[in-house]
């Protein structure tokens, strides 16, 4: 009998510094869970709170890109379950006048998301037009760091098909984009993040 309560309190204990060595190596901010999947330094340039977690866009010093993040926090960690970059992304975005990037729906976070930066100074407001339903949804300008950032949630969304306008104060369309979010549809069931 004695035996067996050994036996259960030895397991018991590994369990709980198992669980402890977890907890304290988890990261307790944003930025520290990014700096685990990067090992370049990084600068934040803008943090968006949302209702699962928050989307951090981010520089790597001496490099032309934006990258960015979807973290959600759970027991007090943070994990960053989706992410990607764009390089190039003066270039690009003076070249185009905008860019844009989409990340899909992923569980228990609040993608779907378009995203890019605007290049084009006359650019005053972007908007995604979905083909077909004309279903369209204003974006919101983020002034990060010396760049402007667009951010729209594609909840209610369909398809793949979408046009992404520039549009200078007065309305006038400056910067007209197909969107082809292709093999990827708006309105795709969540996928489970690989990060986890």
């Amino acid at each position: 009998m004695n035996k067996k309560i050994t036996l259960g309190i030895l397991g018991l204990s590994i369990v709980l510094l198992v669980l402890i060595f977890n907890f304290n190596n988890s990261a307790k901010s944003p930025k520290e869970a990014i700096k685990q999947h990067n090992s370049k330094p990084i600068s934040i340039i803008h943090e968006e709170k949302t209702n699962r977690g928050c989307i951090v866009f981010y520089e790597i010093p001496g490099e032309d890109s934006l990258s960015t993040a979807f973290v959600r926090k759970s027991l007090g960690r943070h994990k960053v379950v989706y992410d990607g970059i764009q390089g190039d992304i003066s270039l690009a975005a003076k070249k185009l006048g905008i860019t844009n990037v989409y990340f899909p729906s992923i569980e228990k976070t609040s993608l779907p998301i378009y995203f890019g930066v605007i290049g084009n100074a006359e650019v005053n407001q972007v908007k995604v037009m979905e083909e077909g339903r004309n279903i369209e949804r204003q974006a919101k300008i983020i002034e990060a760091e010396g760049k402007r950032i667009w951010l729209v949630y594609m909840n209610g969304f369909q398809g793949s098909d979408f046009d992404i306008l520039g549009l200078s104060a007065d309305g006038k369309e400056l910067v007209k984009i197909d969107g082809n979010i292709s093999p990827y549809y708006a309105d795709q069931k969540p996928f489970k993040s690989t990060y986890e």
